[in-house]
């Protein structure tokens, strides 16, 4: 269904999207915003009412930070009453419209229901008219308050006429980033070259220009979720643009980590922008293949690095995806595994799980289980196969306990890792099966 003048009012409002220059934009990892700018005033003396336009429309209004000298900020009103379809047929219920049929014929009456369909008084009687029925919708004029954009109407009390500059700061939802690492496997996979992208997300309403802009990493302490106040805005399909050219300085600030882009960026409405982090780094690894008992017959693939100046790369690393790719024979780059990782400051352990590995399997029985009171007895067989035509490998086998556990005999050497952990490190000859047997006794 077709509606002239909200579909016109749409347009302008795309049209009059706001654009702002020289702001500053400090977006963190947990989905919100700062957004601060400054404004030139023209006041007069004494009490008066001002608006200020384009702003996010996602804004924590009771955030806003004021600051102009000699002038004091007395009452704000944050109008986001905006001009859409569903606006447009709230405000004029009880009221004359127009409708356009299918046919071409002009229909008027008094607008008594505008859900699906709309229903209308009409001369002839009471009439409901189906969505599919419909052509368009003609208004008489816009309603009183609505608005194309949202704005903040203030209330000022200025000492002094003239025009003065005003520093303004808020929170808003619709501000993302995120970190993206890719890296290239060397051909030994002890080792790899790991470079990152920072993901930007915009769905504000707005557009900066040349805006200052930092990412802070880390989980702030809020109260509550940012609000969406303009929940019923329509989502656009986003752009992707890349930005190759890097230029981020880390510091430590506060309790987190700070990113602060050395240009200026623009960023646009409907948007997600990458942005590299920080240039390629080499990067030493440990490849293990893990066999955990709680996990079937899988054995997982782990690459693990510590996050150092010597190993690489030695950087705070943000929340983020990994990816992981390697050249094939024919000098292709192939994926060949995904993970995530948590905030990580430097010299500590990252652990990547590459996913499953074909050739390498674990098999896990109980032979034999004896109950005495609160006591239990299993031996325990592990078949360990390796189906590689050249590789030997070495497999960590994990075997989860519990309660007071005691290994009573093994025919291969394990060691206790922790009060429900016990891992055995197997080697494996290419094409070997080995069979390792244990038992073990639990005291609840």
């Amino acid at each position: 269904m077709k509606r002239s003048l909200c579909g016109l009012a749409l347009l302008l409002a795309a049209a009059l999207q706001p654009v702002l220059a020289g702001s500053s934009i400090t977006i963190y990892s947990d989905g919100f915003g700062l957004i601060s700018e400054e404004r030139e005033l023209q006041l007069k003396k004494g009490r008066q009412d001002w608006i200020f336009d384009g702003v996010s429309r996602q804004i924590e209004p009771a955030s806003v930070l004021f600051h102009c000298d000699g002038v004091r900020l007395l009452e704000q009103n944050f109008e986001y009453d905006l001009v859409d379809e569903e606006t447009l047929l709230r405000r004029y219920l009880g009221m004359e419209i127009d409708v356009q049929l299918k046919e071409g014929e002009w229909l008027r009456g008094t607008l008594l229901s505008g859900g699906l369909g709309l229903i209308l008084q009409t001369e002839q009687g009471v009439t409901s008219l189906r969505p599919d029925a419909l052509v368009a919708v003609r208004y008489p004029k816009l309603p009183d308050g609505l608005r194309l954009k949202p704005a903040l109407r203030w209330e000022l009390e200025a000492q002094a006429a003239g025009a003065r500059k005003a520093t303004i700061s808020y929170l808003s939802g619709g501000l993302n980033w995120n970190a993206e690492y890719v890296c290239l496997l060397a051909e030994d996979d002890n080792s790899m070259e790991m470079a990152s992208w920072v993901n930007l997300s915009n769905q504000t309403g707005l557009t900066w220009e040349d805006a200052g802009l930092q990412l802070v990493a880390g989980s702030v302490h809020r109260v509550q979720a940012p609000q969406n106040y303009l929940a019923k805005a329509p989502r656009m399909a986003m752009a992707m643009e890349a930005d190759a050219a890097g230029g981020f300085q880390e510091e430590s600030f506060f309790e987190y980590h700070l990113y602060t882009l050395e240009r200026p960026a623009t960023i646009k409405d409907r948007q997600d922008k990458q942005v590299a982090l920080f240039d390629p780094k080499r990067v030493t690894l440990a490849k293990r293949y893990l066999a955990d008992g709680t996990r079937g017959q899988d054995v997982q693939v782990e690459l693990e690095f510590v996050n150092s100046k010597e190993k690489g790369p030695g950087l705070p690393l943000p929340e983020g995806t990994v990816r992981l790719y390697k050249l094939d024979s024919r000098g292709r780059k192939q994926m060949v595994g995904e993970d995530r990782i948590r905030h990580t400051p430097v010299d500590e352990k990252v652990k990547l799980n590459a996913g499953k590995a074909f050739d390498l399997v674990a098999e896990r029985k109980v032979l034999d289980e004896k109950h005495s009171g609160r006591s239990v007895e299993r031996e325990v067989e592990l078949t360990l196969k390796n189906r590689k035509a050249k590789e030997s490998v070495t497999l960590t086998v994990r075997e989860p306990m519990w309660g007071d556990w005691t290994i009573l005999q093994s025919d291969f050497k394990g060691e206790k890792t922790d009060a429900n952990t016990w891992e055995l490190l197997v080697p494996l000859k290419a094409g070997e099966t080995r069979t390792v047997r244990y038992r073990v006794r639990h005291n609840s």
